[in-house]
């Protein structure tokens, strides 16, 4: 089963907008690492809005998929592979340490992994409900951070963990230089995201597995 050419032109359409939008074709009147950190920060926001919201939308509004699960992880593979070519290289232009990039990396694909299994469930059900319940818990999940820090701010209680801000916030908080969150504890929940990741593929892979046909009983016989 290749990879579909349409998700690969269109995520490569995404990078490229995200790209001239939050960057541009033109550097900055002076270009430094603080001169480039905004855009290069709304760019990250970019990767974690298309990897668990516009990938979602554009594949729970297809056709029913005959191989739900083979296709939603060969999609992840994909569009994945194609963040990684984006993502790594901005450290050239950031004063992010490899350790820091990584869990960046790593936060945002263990959420799209979340999301992910949500999808192939979906898809597999086929039913136009089960699509729009899936498609707002992707969108749910894409803005988690934004009412769970207001929550926060407006209790008066400490900032939430990078790994519960969800893949857009979450990887946003670690991009700034004074996050008060240390790289080992982020390291720690983003152990907790793959827990949830773990949990949601096992409840996929419940609703698509075949189900052995039930014999008949010898007195219907």
């Amino acid at each position: 089963m290749p990879p579909p050419r349409g998700l690969v032109l269109l995520a490569a359409l995404w990078i490229l907008g995200s790209w001239l939008i939050c960057i541009g074709p033109q550097a900055p009147l002076h270009p430094t690492i603080a001169g480039f950190t905004p855009g290069i920060r709304l760019m990250v926001a970019s990767l974690g809005v298309g990897l668990c919201a516009a990938w979602p939308l554009l594949r729970l509004s297809g056709p029913r998929e005959r191989w739900p699960v083979r296709r939603t992880v060969l999609d992840l593979l994909t569009i994945t592979t194609l963040a990684q070519v984006v993502l790594w290289p901005l450290r050239l232009t950031t004063a992010w340490s490899p350790s820091r990039l990584a869990m960046i990396d790593a936060l945002m694909i263990a959420w799209s992994v979340v999301v992910a299994a949500f999808v192939a469930a979906a898809l597999a059900s086929g039913a136009a409900r089960a699509r729009t319940r899936a498609m707002l818990v992707c969108l749910g999940i894409t803005g988690l951070g934004l009412p769970l820090e207001i929550a926060c701010r407006s209790a008066g209680l400490p900032e939430p963990p990078a790994w519960a801000l969800g893949p857009v916030l979450g990887p946003l908080s670690l991009t700034i230089p004074d996050a008060s969150m240390r790289l080992d504890e982020a390291w720690v929940g983003l152990g907790i995201v793959l827990s949830f990741a773990t949990l949601a593929w096992v409840r996929t892979w419940r609703v698509v597995r075949p189900r052995a046909p039930v014999a008949p009983c010898p007195a219907d016989r």
